[in-house]
């Protein structure tokens, strides 16, 4: 018995099929329309619209310089971060002394508690008075030691001449042996006292000399109380304004622990990493414009101060330091794009940015269009100042390494594709164009 054969749906296969075929076609309708509905470009073919009509411009001589961009971030010439020089809790904090600030050079910021060092800058003071005593006596024990020097040595040469006349005597047997030995006594003892009178009076100047050392020490130790008052009023180093004020009232000030946080805001400095190899044009006094990394930003003026003297070799840069004054749109820490311009060496031949497109230019020379490869040495932003340059709204332009033969002109839509040799009438740009250059062809090839 053989196997019931699976019956074919006809119906709903034809409906699929109907159904995407509707589809292609109404997709085929839909581009066709779009196709020749599309807005036509004008023909650039010379034979069927007559002669192109092409905006053109004369490069012009300009003595502009090497033109570098990069980045930097400002930061006030001049800042000071206050310390405190000595440890003691804050007693007082004075009107100025909060962020936003305006203080003068030598203003004071924050008093400290001073109590201990107006002890100290007693005490030495008093041991320099007891030292001044010690050597007030000094001077009179020099005067009654050398006095009793004196009478000391002449005990002893009277003790010396009564022991020479005893013994004398007693030689003649005119004096015993005891007589003698009291006599040779009492020269002894009047010699002792010559020796310990002498070295009283010589140790004089010893004692006076650890008595004006003990004096000096003392003397120190009131300067450094002296000091340690002066500095228990923490004052602005410079006029400028508070970045930082971080103590209260009851905190311990520690030596060498930031206070307070200066800024003069007049003077702006800003570090420029340029590449290594603009260390041979850029040099102290080159022009760098600045623009704040924000909207709206205004150019600011600079000019180049400083040059550091090595490259990084790590990322091949150079920093030079721009200086400028400080305002709204140029605050320390702002993050700024820089343009450096060198100094100009020669004149140099410029061009409009668009009329360069893959390294080529387009020329127009005796009615038509003649192309050829050119070396752009650099670009620049700006309104170039000179009586040479034409009367164009381009802001971005083009140096270019070599002169361009004179009488040339310029196709200034470096962009578009023409045919070498094609008859073109040239446009100068400037020269009321709109209606010439829209006005119907009537030029043929």
């Amino acid at each position: 018995m053989t196997a019931p054969q699976p019956r074919v749906h006809i119906l709903p296969i034809l409906t699929r099929a109907v159904i995407s075929v509707a589809f292609i076609a109404a997709g085929v309708a839909v581009f066709s329309w779009l196709y020749w509905t599309r807005a036509q470009p004008p023909a650039s073919d010379p034979s069927a619209t007559g002669r192109l009509r092409l905006l053109v411009s004369e490069p012009f001589e300009l003595d502009v310089g090497r033109r570098f961009r990069a980045f930097g971030q400002a930061r006030a010439r001049n800042a000071a971060d206050v310390p405190a020089r000595v440890t003691a809790p804050v007693v007082k904090l004075h009107p100025n002394y909060r962020e936003g600030a305006t203080v003068a050079a030598g203003e004071p910021l924050i008093t400290l508690d001073d109590s201990d060092f107006q002890r100290q800058l007693s005490i030495a003071e008093e041991s320099i008075k007891a030292i001044d005593a010690q050597l007030s006596i000094l001077d009179l024990d020099r005067s009654s030691l050398a006095r009793a020097l004196e009478l000391s040595e002449e005990d002893a040469r009277l003790a010396k001449d009564d022991l020479d006349r005893v013994r004398r005597a007693a030689e003649q047997d005119a004096a015993v042996a005891r007589e003698v030995d009291r006599a040779r006594g009492a020269a002894i003892g009047a010699e002792r006292a010559v020796i310990s009178a002498r070295d009283a009076s010589e140790k004089l100047p010893f004692r006076r000399t650890a008595l004006i050392a003990d004096r000096a020490r003392q003397e120190a130790a009131r300067d450094i109380a002296k000091l340690s008052l002066e500095r228990s009023t923490i004052v602005s180093p410079m006029a400028g304004v508070l970045q930082v004020a971080d103590l209260d009232v009851g905190e311990m000030a520690a030596p060498g622990v930031r206070v307070a946080r200066v800024v003069d805001v007049s003077e702006i400095e800003i570090p420029i990493l340029l590449p290594a190899g603009a260390r041979r044009f850029v040099v102290v006094g080159d022009r760098a414009l600045l623009r704040a990394d924000r909207a709206g930003a205004d150019p600011i003026e600079a000019r180049i101060a400083r040059i550091a003297p090595e490259d990084d070799s790590a990322t091949r840069t150079m920093t030079v330091y721009a200086e400028a004054a400080g305002s709204a749109e140029l605050a320390p820490g702002a993050f700024l794009e820089a343009e450096v311009s060198a100094r100009a060496d020669h004149p140099r031949t410029v061009v409009p940015r668009r009329a360069v497109s893959g390294g080529r230019i387009n020329t127009v020379q005796d009615g038509m269009v003649r192309g050829f490869a050119v070396v752009v040495e650099f670009a620049f932003t700006g309104t170039p100042f000179s009586v040479q340059a034409p009367r164009l709204p381009d802001t971005e332009w083009i140096v270019l390494a070599d002169p361009l033969p004179a009488g040339t002109l310029v196709v200034l839509d470096g962009s578009r594709r023409l045919r070498e040799g094609a008859p073109v009438t040239a446009i100068r740009q400037g020269a009321e164009p709109s209606a010439e250059f829209l006005k119907p062809a009537i030029e043929t090839p």
